[in-house]
């Protein structure tokens, strides 16, 4: 018997899981293990001493420059060759609150000795670096927390190293951080602080601010933020990653992604702390809440004067929306805060009125044929079909003052410009300003039926709100809507166009590409900073804007005055007749667009009754035959009648049966549309409204088609009278040219339809050319206007020489309005100037006897910025009162400032680009970059 024995295989099944998670299985031999093994010590050992050598040659250079600051001697006396706390040599430290969302970062970096440093930098680990396992949102969270908190503490800090400069002391503590500045960044910045103070507290107190709440690593000056703070308010498309990389070059540092997110963060606390400031100043002077900025934002529609003369329309605003400031869905979802501004009306608000257009389709229906110039509009369209859901804000909906200052803003979320935006700004409207309000939209002939039939209906009847369109976007509505809705023919409108959204959108569509893909909270909070800048330029503009259209007006008065006189001589008219010439014209066209409701119920009712007649003689024709007769060949001795004879049977009884059905149908819609319209007597052939009607119904088709194409040539010939207006931009003349171009495709499919039917008239009408008739450009010569219902060319409005006198009147009749408002808007921008003084004095007396030194301080710096502004204001004011043909107040005992050489030149000069107040503080702090 064989022996058991032992064995030990010399061959090794081995699996092995890669990164892709792939599975590998292979076999190997003992001795191929070992030999593996051995070459991957060997290659750890070179390595090894590949970065001692390099390490080496780095202290040699570092020596050899003279940078010997950052070789450490260990205990031995050799040198450490790492980076200490750096692990890139060429880049600042990292804050420790964001490590670990910057490993990458680091891994792509170029540091400034790559050629020696890389290799060290992949093959060491990173031993100093914490690895946090929070989610991003709850680490940014965290982070918010803690800022939060130390908030008031920050907010003291900056005023007191505003107002009383860097504080030198003795402390409990000292800790050191990485400073960058406007052009120098520093190292290992060593800072006190106390026993019973932030770290940032401490940093503040020498006018820095670190980048995390907590341990921060680096910080940046004040100076720094405050630059890139004033460049933003005025360059929307200068982005924080732009500023990090010119801070980069001016020190000579390499740009990482990192920094950018650093100063990002140090950034939003920045704002953070002038937004806690500004609040605290607006509370003093009472002057916060989403309610002031219409109340009295804008001191020549809201500072109201006793003894003026009331104004009808008391304040003029316009309203729109804008596609521009989008934002993607999901940017930024690791960043959950929240942003609170005053310009935003809440979401909640807008959701009131979400369904005010989808509960009254009927009368959106009804009214379809009276704002037919809006189909073209998207803001037109209440509920869209295809909403674009990749975007979570698809843009904003303004209302302004026609002074140009912002009053609110709603925010559009997953939809184009729906109803409940513009539902929304006028409940605010109604709710802050009261009665007698003005409002001016792109599509002011829909909007003003949208609000007539939601829930703020009855409000807006019992506070006298008026909805028009704007001046130059009704420019591109048809004939018919301008006569009832252009600013130019509303009484107490002035000269005012009511585009001011459009010179707002204009500006903000520069800071689109910044925020697409930022965070609901930048979003919004860029929105906001870009806004208070705007109305800060409003404000210093305020006094040139009641300049420059006191001088229009005035222009316009001179020129046109004299020649309306000359022409109503000539004529021997009186403004009467411009007036009753206004009214036929909007007559006829609104005959143009529809037919009388009496006139189209009785066409229909003759119709109907043309339909019994017929059902009935059908029936009677039907019951007329009272036997059948047939051959005796038609049966069959088995069957009775054959299969042909009991078919045509079949035939006369489904005919019969028809017939009748037909006859009882038509008797009861009859009798049905009788009871409808009260109609007790039914018509007969000889009744003289039945006749009437049947003679329009021959005719009707005909009619309707001439009145169509009469009324789209008509409106067609005064547009383009619009196209070629003075100073009318290039956007806004292409606009109307296409408009003019979609009402030519109407007009040849209404010239197809009265081509067909022009033959068929007794006597047959001639047939019209399209090349004819689209190039008319008198109404003289339009002949198949002769053969029209209405005689247009009997009409004294329709002459060309009575239609350009007639807008001459309408001009010098709004020019006149404008020189009255703007007399009182003058008088109180002039009592604001002395109230708004006044007003800070006490505020900041009132900082002052609280122990609020500081904000005492801030309330004078903002003191001095104002009165630089309204010495201005007064200069423009004072070249107001001496201007020939001012009718207004003068302040009594009103002497102008003097400045400069004694002539005051200096505001006489028309530039548009001033800066506002805000440079008072980027010039304050750019001073003290020097001593840094």
């Amino acid at each position: 018997m064989k022996s058991k024995r032992w064995t030990t295989s010399n061959r090794v099944r081995m699996s092995v899981l890669s990164s892709s998670l792939s599975l590998t299985t292979s076999t190997a031999s003992i001795s191929q293990i070992r030999r593996a093994r051995l070459v991957r010590e060997k290659q750890q050992e070179e390595a090894r001493a590949n970065t001692r050598s390099m390490r080496a040659r780095l202290a040699e250079a570092c020596m050899e420059i003279g940078d010997t600051d950052d070789l450490d001697c260990g205990s031995n006396g050799g040198l450490d060759y790492s980076d200490g706390d750096r692990g890139t040599i060429g880049l600042p430290p990292l804050d420790e609150d964001n490590d670990d969302e910057l490993d990458d970062e680091l891994d792509d970096a170029h540091p400034v000795y790559s050629k020696y440093f890389q290799p060290f930098m992949h093959s060491q680990p990173r031993s100093h670096r914490r690895h946090d396992t929070r989610p991003r949102a709850q680490r940014n969270r965290h982070a918010h927390q803690a800022w939060q908190a130390q908030l008031p503490t920050l907010v003291d800090r900056y005023l007191a190293w505003k107002h009383n400069g860097p504080e030198e002391l003795a402390g409990d503590h000292v800790f050191h951080v990485d400073v960058i500045g406007v052009f120098q960044y520093e190292r290992h910045v060593n800072v006190i602080q106390k026993a019973d103070e932030s770290a940032n507290a401490a940093l503040l107190r020498v006018g820095l601010l670190g980048c995390s709440p907590s341990q921060p690593r680096i910080a940046i000056r004040l100076e720094c933020l405050e630059l890139y703070h004033q460049i933003r308010r005025r360059q929307l498309s200068f982005s924080l990653q732009a500023m990090m990389k010119v801070l980069c070059a001016l020190q000579n540092i390499t740009y990482s992604h990192h920094l950018r997110a650093q100063l990002s963060a140090a950034f939003d606390v920045y704002l953070n702390i002038l937004r806690s400031v500004h609040t605290l100043l607006k509370q003093a002077l009472g002057r916060d809440g989403p309610a002031w900025k219409l109340r009295g934002a804008c001191p020549a529609c809201a500072f109201e004067q006793p003894d003026e003369p009331p104004l009808s329309p008391a304040r003029l605003h316009s309203m729109d929306g804008n596609q521009s400031a989008k934002r993607l869905d999901g940017s930024g979802s690791a960043d959950s805060r929240l942003f609170h501004s005053d310009y935003f009306i809440p979401h909640t608000e807008v959701e009131r009125f979400k369904d005010e257009v989808r509960d009254r389709p009927g009368e959106a229906a009804r009214e379809k044929r009276f704002t037919t110039c809006t189909d073209n509009w998207t803001a037109a369209k209440a509920i869209e079909e295809n909403q674009i859901q990749v975007f979570e804000q698809t843009g904003i909906f303004v209302m302004a003052c026609r002074h140009g200052f912002v009053e609110c803003i709603a925010e559009m979320k997953r939809s184009g410009e729906l109803a409940k935006y513009g539902l929304a700004a006028v409940s605010r409207l109604l709710d802050v300003c009261g009665e007698d309000q003005a409002v001016g939209h792109d599509v002011g002939c829909a909007s003003k039926k949208t609000i007539a039939s939601s829930s703020l209906g009855n409000e807006v009847q019992e506070k006298r709100l008026k909805v028009v369109v704007n001046a130059f976007h009704g420019f591109a509505h048809n004939r018919l809507c301008q006569l009832e809705n252009h600013p130019l023919y509303q009484v107490g409108f002035g000269n005012e166009d009511l585009e001011t959204c459009e010179h707002i959108f204009s500006s903000s569509n520069n800071m689109a590409p910044l925020i697409r893909h930022a965070s609901e909270f930048h979003w919004k909070q860029f929105l906001d900073l870009h806004f208070s800048q705007w109305d800060s330029d409003k404000y210093l503009e305020l006094s040139r804007f009641l300049y420059n259209n006191y001088k229009q007006a005035l222009y316009i008065i001179q020129t046109h005055l004299a020649e309306l006189e000359r022409f109503k001589r000539s004529k021997d008219i009186t403004d009467d007749d411009f007036e009753s010439w206004h009214r036929e014209e909007l007559e006829y066209l609104k005959r143009c667009a529809g037919e009388s409701d009496a006139t189209s119920i009785a066409t229909q009712y003759v119709e109907l009754l043309e339909k019994l007649n017929f059902a009935e003689a059908t029936y009677g024709s039907v019951t007329q035959v009272p036997y059948l007769t047939y051959t005796p060949a038609e049966f069959t001795s088995t069957a009775g009648l054959n299969e042909s004879a009991r078919q045509g049977t079949n035939a006369i009884n489904a005919e019969y049966a028809s017939a009748l059905r037909k006859y009882q149908l038509q008797l009861n819609v009859v009798a049905n549309f009788e009871r409808q319209h009260n109609i007790t007597d039914r018509w007969t052939p000889l009744h003289r409204e039945y006749i009437n009607a049947r003679e329009y119904t021959k005719h009707r088709a005909f009619i309707r088609a001439v009145e169509e194409l009469e009324g789209l040539v008509v409106q067609r010939m005064f547009e383009l009278s619009k196209a070629n207006l003075a100073k009318t931009g290039y956007k806004m003349r292409k606009h109307i040219s296409k408009a003019i171009s979609r009402r030519s495709a109407a007009i040849r499919a209404a010239l197809e339809r009265y081509n067909k039917l022009a033959p068929r008239q007794r006597p047959p009408r001639p047939k019209l050319d399209y090349a004819e008739v689209i190039g008319y450009s008198l109404l003289g010569e339009f002949s198949l206007l002769k053969h029209s219902h209405y005689e247009i060319l009997e009409k004294p409005w329709a002459l060309p020489d009575n239609r350009e006198m007639m807008m001459k009147y309408y001009k010098l009749q709004r020019s006149q309005e404008e020189i009255t408002r703007l007399n009182v808007e003058i008088r109180r921008l002039q009592a604001w100037l002395d109230f708004d003084g006044e007003r800070m004095k006490v505020a900041a007396q009132g900082f002052r006897d609280s122990g609020s030194s500081e904000l005492a301080f801030e309330m004078e710096s903002m003191y001095a910025e104002r009165v630089r502004v309204n010495d201005f204001h007064r200069a423009q004011l004072q070249k107001i009162y001496e201007m020939p043909g001012y009718t207004g107040c003068r302040p009594i005992g009103y002497q102008p400032r003097v400045t400069g050489d004694g002539t005051g030149d200096e505001y006489e000069e028309d530039d548009s680009d001033d800066d506002d107040g805000e440079a008072f503080r980027l010039g304050d702090t750019l001073d003290r970059v020097p001593q840094y």
